[in-house]
């Protein structure tokens, strides 16, 4: 079964060219099938995504 979530957060873009990063809207996808999952983000017409599973070993979800 395929899981996918999408979210629209207010975050930054910065290009290490220019002095000041730029606020924007950064829209937050998570994917997950039987392939694997995937996290990625987008902001203007950029987009990173990477294999989650890659990085588990330092996310960590926190409940308070």
């Amino acid at each position: 079964m395929r899981d996918y979530r999408e979210k629209v957060v207010k975050g930054m873009i910065a290009d290490i060219t220019r002095p000041l990063p730029k606020m924007c809207d950064v829209t937050v996808r998570m994917t997950s099938d039987k392939i694997g999952q995937s996290l990625s983000l987008s902001a203007y017409n950029i987009m990173i995504e990477i294999p989650l599973e890659k990085v588990k070993d330092i996310v960590q979800v926190t409940e308070k």
